[in-house]
């Protein structure tokens, strides 16, 4: 299936044009880990490419506002010139949620793709019994 690349990234979102291609290579390369690989049961590779460029644009704007607060920490507001900044709560991932989806538009794009290619799904009527 086809994977981006870093130029590929820049061109589809012109907001990395300014981050390092090995960066961005590195986000690529957790997102296809993250997505699968060829065996996924993707709809097709249109899905799975556009999956991997939200996830790994996700994992980006994640490291860019982390290190943007200068702490490590995702910012949710500031003022001045009493300079007063508030952080985000938790400010790091947990082992039971690593990753909040909804903290970027990439990840909720990423979150509508995995909607659409992996519905759930119910059995009705099934003649086993648990």
């Amino acid at each position: 299936m086809p994977v981006p690349s870093a130029a590929n990234m820049k061109f589809k979102f012109p907001e990395f044009s300014n981050v390092a291609d090995a960066s961005i290579e590195f986000a690529i390369e957790e997102a296809v880990v993250d997505c699968g690989t060829d065996e996924t049961p993707w709809v097709d590779d249109n899905n799975y490419t556009l999956a991997i460029y939200y996830y790994a644009a996700h994992l980006l704007q994640i490291a860019i506002m982390r290190a943007q607060s200068g702490t490590g920490q995702i910012k949710t507001s500031e003022r001045t010139p009493e300079l007063s900044v508030t952080y985000a709560q938790p400010p790091f991932p947990t082992m039971d949620k690593p990753i909040d989806l909804t903290m970027t538009i990439y990840g909720v794009r990423f979150l509508g793709l995995c909607e659409k290619n992996f519905p759930p799904v119910a059995v009705v009527g099934s003649a086993i019994a648990f």
